[in-house]
């Protein structure tokens, strides 16, 4: 008596390969999906940040306009229910806007007055950086902050003007 042994086919073994190609592109897709969705919701919290930001830099201002002349504000933070959460000294240049060191650390002071808040954004750290066009004068620099990779806004103390989000 013969012994049968059963091989296995052609269409079998390619059935296997596209099985196996057909999962890895479901992973594909649904990794980047899942992705993208995380950093929209990072982008739309650090877009709130800026706007943060931005509102306290104004409100600083005319704080400022109030009391001058001074080189220092307390600015009061308020949460959702108009309870007063925290004050934070806010320097301020003699143009009347929130200014401070010129260096890296003084532009993470800014944005820990103005905020409220730590250098981090949806657990992923916000860079404060300095920059200067001319080292001689004090009126031509700017803080930049941003996520490592992706976007980030600049910070004109001089004029108190803050730019677009940019990538």
């Amino acid at each position: 008596m013969k012994k049968k042994t059963n091989k296995p086919s052609q269409d079998y073994g390619l059935l296997k390969v596209g099985a196996v190609i057909a999962t890895i592109a479901l992973i594909s897709v649904l990794a980047t999906t899942f992705k993208s969705d995380e950093n929209d919701v990072t982008l739309e919290v650090f877009t709130k940040r800026m706007s943060q930001f931005q509102h306290h830099v104004e409100s600083s201002h005319w704080q400022w306009k109030v009391q001058q002349p001074t080189s220092m504000i307390m600015l009061r933070h308020y949460d959702n229910q108009g309870k007063e959460r925290s004050r934070r000294p806010v320097p301020i240049n003699h143009f009347g806007w929130p200014g401070g060191e010129m260096n890296d650390e003084g532009c993470e002071k800014l944005w820990t007055s103005l905020t409220a808040e730590d250098l981090n954004v949806d657990g992923f750290k916000v860079h404060a950086r300095f920059y200067s066009q001319d080292n001689e004068s004090s009126e031509v620099y700017w803080c930049r902050f941003g996520l490592s990779r992706g976007p980030y806004f600049d910070y004109y103390p001089a004029t108190g003007k803050i730019s677009d989000l940019e990538d």
